[in-house]
């Protein structure tokens, strides 16, 4: 008893400490990203303020690299928070549709029926199942 508890609490405490790992790199590539980009728009004004680029180059990056950096940051945010399981940092969570099954399963009816259609359809080319054997393909 006491060894399956251990065994429990150890594994979920590593699944705790993976998703902290993970969270952090996360986070860490997105202050990444911002800091490469403020020292991009630094070196693009310094450079303007000695007359080698315009202002309206300095401009256009600033906003492209804001537009960038703010669609990043919204799309890491949002796939946290609404898809990302809350155990694991690797799995996926999928909408409430996610469990909803084929209907050609195995063993249901339409599913046989389909089969029984191709048979009858290819005839000698398709070798039956045995006597008294519903074919389980």
């Amino acid at each position: 008893m006491d060894t399956q508890y251990n065994n429990d609490l150890s594994s979920r405490q590593s699944e705790i400490n993976e998703w902290t790992y993970h969270n952090k790199m996360d986070t860490l590539f997105v202050f990444q990203l911002v800091f490469i980009s403020l020292m991009t728009v630094a070196l693009l004004m310094v450079l303007s303020s000695q007359g080698y680029v315009g202002s309206g180059f300095v401009m256009y990056t600033m906003g492209i690299l804001a537009f960038i950096m703010i669609i990043v940051i919204i799309n890491r945010y949002v796939y946290t928070r609404t898809t990302r399981d809350k155990r694991n940092w690797n799995r996926r969570r999928f909408g409430p549709d996610a469990g909803i099954a084929s209907p050609l399963t195995r063993g249901d009816n339409s599913y046989q029926q389909y089969i029984d259609s191709i048979r009858s359809q290819y005839g000698s080319g398709v070798v039956p199942p045995p006597p008294g054997k519903s074919c389980r393909c």
